[in-house]
C-alpha cells in the first residue's frame, strides 16, 4: 500500500466517506456502489464471490435482478476510477479483489498502527481516525447494516485499546496533560470505564485542579447511577476522599492505589475483560417437579444468548463455556473471573399445568449486587415472546439503550411446542459431542420435523449433526442429504445462524467454495458471537488459502467460549499444518484429549516434517492399531481443498511420516 501523500487513490472510511483521485475528492453518488466500495476496502487483496455481494447488498432480490445490480455498481466504480481501475480492482465471472498496492487505505492503516506496541504508532493510528467507520452512512440492506455495525465496533474497539495504552504510559511518565487528552477521549466512547475516570482524577490532582477532580468523581457516581444502578468501587472512593483531604489543604501525596489486574492482564485461568459490556447467560434452573424438563430452562437461556449475540455492543460468552455454571451456591465474582465478563444473567423457570413462570436477574460480577431482576408469568404458548423480552430488557439496562430493531427480530417460531422442546433436548445432547450424543441429538432433530416440517432451525441442526456423525464419529452420512436438508432450513428461516452455518459446511464439502463463503458470511453477519460457527468458517478458510485468518476466527471463538469443545484444537492445529508451522501444530494436536486416530496421524506426519523420526514412527504405529484398515486415499475425500497443489503439499507431509 502506498503511502498518503504518494497515493494516487486515497479511500478514506474513518468519518464520512471520502474518495480522492490525484488530491482531488471525488463523488460516487450510488448508495450502494459506495457500500460495495466499502466492503472491498475492508477484505484488501483477497478473492470476494458474486454471491456474497448479492447476498450483502441486494439479499432482497432475485439471483439474476441482484447480479444485475451488481454489474451495474461495479461499472460505476469503472468509470468513478478511470484510468487508475486496473491498478486497484480485479474483477473476474465468479469474484471481485480489491487490491491494497493500488490506493492509500486508511483502515487498513489504522490497524497496522493500531496493533502495535509502540506509542508512537499507537498515536498515529488515534490520529488517523478521523470518526466511526463510514459516519453517517444511510441505511442499505440488513445484511450490510449488521456488517457495518460489527466493524465499527470492531474498529472502534482498536481506538480504545491504542487509547488507553497511551494513557497508561503517558501517567507513568507523569505526563498530567496527555492523560487528561486520551483519559478524555476513552470517556466519550466508554463513560462506564470506572478506572479511566480514577486516571483523569488523579491527572487533575496532580495538576492541582482539585475542584475538576471532585467534579469528575460526581459525573461518574451519576453515571453509574443512571446506568447501572451502583456505587464506585471502593478504590475510587478512597481516592476521591484523599483528593478531599488535599484540597482542604493537606500536604500528604495522593497514596498509590493498584488498579484491579483484571482491567489489563491476562492471567493463565482468567480472560481479559473485553472493552465492551460483557456477559455470561448461565442456565435458567428448573423448578418444576419434572426434574427431566431441566433441558427446557437451558433453551429458555440458549435463545436469550441468541438474542444477545444480535447486539453488536455486547460481548456474549458462548453457552459451552456459560452452561459450567449456575449452581445455587456459585459465586457471581469467581465466574466473572472464569468467563472474563463484568456481568452475568441467571435466573429460573417454573411450569405450572399450561402456564410458566420465569425470573430473571442481571447481577455485576465484579461487586457481585443485583442490578436488575423481573418476573414473567405467561401462558405456555406465549413462551417465544419472553426470551426476546428478556434480552431486550438486559440489553438496554447493560448497554444503556434498545439496540436497532434487528436485535429484537425473532427468530421463526416452530408451529408445535413439542417439537421445540424436542430441538432443546437435541441441543442438549449435540453440545456434549459424544458418538453417544451425537446420534441421540440426530433422532430428536428428525423427530421435531417430523411433528414439525416447516421448523428451519430443526433441519439446520440436523444437517450439522449429520456431519459431525460422519467425520467424527465414522457413522454412515449422507452428506448429499445433509445439504439438502440445509438448503430447507435456509428455505424456511433464512435468519438462523445455524441454517446459513450448515449450508455452508455442506457446500464446502461438494467442493462449491464460492456459495459456501456466501453463507458462511450471511451467518457471521446474522451472528459474530456464535462460537461454532466461527470455527467452521475457520475450516473453510483453511481449505481456500487463507489459513492465517483460520487461525484468528478459531482463536476467537475460543475466547468466546473458554470451555469449548476438544476438537477445536483439531481446526487449530490443522490451519498451523497447512501452513508449515509443524512445532506449533504438534503443540496443538498434543492439547487433543483422547486422541482419536486422525489427530494421532497429524502428530506422526508433523513430527516427521520437524525431522524427528523417532516420535514419528511412535505416532504411526499409534495410527495403525488405533485403525488398522487407515490408508490416505480414504483420508483425502473428505478434504475439499480449493489449490490441488496445497492439497498436494499437505499429503506429502503423511507420505514423509511413511503413512500411505
Amino acid at each position: 500500500m502506498p503511502d498518503e501523500a504518494d497515493a494516487r487513490v486515497r479511500l478514506l472510511l474513518l468519518g464520512p466517506m471520502i474518495i480522492s483521485l490525484d488530491a482531488v475528492e471525488a463523488a460516487l453518488p450510488a448508495r450502494k456502489a459506495r457500500a460495495l466500495l466499502a466492503y472491498l476496502v475492508r477484505r484488501p487483496d483477497a478473492d470476494v464471490s458474486r454471491e456474497v455481494l448479492c447476498g450483502l447488498l441486494w439479499g432482497d432480490r432475485g439471483e439474476e435482478q441482484a447480479r444485475a445490480s451488481l454489474r451495474q455498481a461495479l461499472t460505476a466504480l469503472r468509470r468513478l476510477l478511470g484510468s487508475a481501475v486496473d491498478d486497484l480492482l480485479q474483477v473476474s465471472n465468479t469474484a471481485v479483489r480489491l487490491q491494497s498496492a493500488g490506493a492509500f487505505l486508511d483502515t487498513k492503516q489504522f490497524e497496522a498502527l493500531a496493533g502495535s506496541d509502540d506509542p508512537a504508532a499507537q498515536s498515529g493510528a488515534v490520529d488517523l481516525y478521523r470518526g466511526a467507520f463510514l459516519e453517517g452512512f444511510p441505511a442499505v440492506d440488513p445484511e450490510f447494516d449488521r456488517w457495518l455495525a460489527s466493524e465499527r465496533a470492531a474498529l472502534q474497539a482498536s481506538l480504545l485499546r491504542c487509547l488507553t495504552s497511551l494513557m497508561t504510559h503517558s501517567e507513568a511518565d507523569q505526563r498530567s496533560e496527555q492523560v487528561i487528552v486520551f483519559a478524555t477521549q476513552l470517556l466519550k466512547h466508554d463513560p462506564l470505564q470506572e478506572h479511566v475516570h480514577r486516571a483523569l482524577m488523579r491527572a487533575y490532582a496532580a495538576q492541582g485542579r482539585f475542584d475538576a477532580a471532585l467534579k469528575q468523581m460526581e459525573d461518574l457516581s451519576r453515571i453509574l447511577e443512571q446506568d447501572l444502578g451502583v456505587r464506585p468501587e471502593a478504590i475510587t472512593l478512597e481516592l476521591a476522599r484523599q483528593v478531599q483531604q488535599r484540597r482542604l489543604g493537606g500536604s500528604a501525596a495522593l497514596q498509590p492505589v493498584a488498579e484491579p489486574a483484571k482491567r489489563e492482564e491476562v492471567s493463565a485461568t482468567s480472560p481479559a475483560l473485553p472493552k465492551r459490556p460483557s456477559i455470561a447467560v448461565l442456565p435458567f434452573r428448573s423448578l418444576s417437579v419434572d426434574e427431566e424438563s431441566s433441558y427446557f430452562g437451558e433453551g429458555i437461556a440458549e435463545d436469550i444468548i441468541i438474542e444477545l449475540s444480535r447486539s453488536s455492543e455486547l460481548f456474549v460468552v458462548a453457552r459451552q463455556s456459560s452452561f459450567r455454571f449456575g449452581r445455587d451456591d456459585e459465586d457471581p465474582r469467581e465466574i466473572g473471573q472464569a468467563l472474563g465478563v463484568r456481568f452475568c444473567l441467571l435466573g429460573s423457570v417454573r411450569r405450572l399445568g399450561e402456564r410458566i413462570r420465569i425470573s430473571a436477574h442481571l447481577v455485576s460480577c465484579e461487586r457481585g449486587h443485583e442490578l436488575w431482576a423481573d418476573r414473567y408469568d405467561r401462558q405456555l404458548k406465549d413462551i417465544f415472546d419472553i426470551q426476546t423480552e428478556i434480552a431486550r430488557t438486559v440489553t438496554a439496562t447493560v448497554v444503556g439503550r434498545i439496540v436497532d430493531a434487528d436485535a429484537a427480530e425473532q427468530l421463526l417460531r416452530p408451529g408445535s411446542l413439542a417439537a421445540y422442546d424436542l430441538v432443546l433436548q437435541g441441543l442438549q445432547h449435540l453440545h456434549r459431542y459424544t458418538r453417544d450424543d451425537v446420534e441421540k441429538a440426530c433422532r430428536c432433530f428428525a423427530e421435531a420435523i417430523g411433528l414439525d416440517g416447516d421448523y428451519g432451525r430443526a433441519y439446520g441442526l440436523l444437517a450439522i449433526a449429520s456431519i459431525y456423525a460422519g467425520w467424527y464419529y465414522g457413522l454412515e452420512t449422507d452428506f448429499r442429504e445433509a445439504g439438502e436438508l440445509a438448503e430447507k432450513a435456509v428455505a424456511l428461516d433464512p435468519r438462523d445462524t445455524k441454517a446459513h452455518c450448515a449450508l455452508g459446511m455442506t457446500r464446502l464439502i461438494a467442493c462449491d467454495h464460492s456459495r459456501a463463503a456466501a453463507h458462511f458470511e450471511s451467518a457471521l453477519a446474522l451472528n459474530s458471537n456464535d462460537d461454532l460457527l466461527l470455527v467452521e468458517y475457520g475450516r473453510y478458510l483453511m481449505y481456500v488459502e487463507r489459513p492465517e485468518e483460520g487461525l484468528l476466527k478459531i482463536r476467537e471463538a475460543m475466547r468466546l467460549n473458554p470451555y469449548h469443545p476438544n476438537w477445536y484444537w483439531n481446526i487449530y492445529g490443522r490451519c498451523l499444518h497447512t501452513l508449515g508451522r509443524y512445532e506449533e501444530a504438534v503443540e496443538v494436536f498434543e492439547k487433543i484429549v483422547n486422541p482419536p486416530f486422525w489427530a494421532v496421524a497429524y502428530l506422526a506426519a508433523c513430527h516427521a516434517a520437524i525431522g524427528n523420526e523417532e516420535r514419528a514412527a511412535h505416532f504411526r504405529q499409534q495410527l495403525y492399531v488405533a485403525k488398522p484398515d487407515f490408508t490416505l486415499d480414504s483420508f483425502a475425500r473428505i478434504f475439499p481443498y480449493q489449490n490441488p497443489a496445497t492439497a498436494e503439499r499437505y499429503f506429502e507431509s503423511f507420505r514423509a511420516a511413511g503413512i500411505g
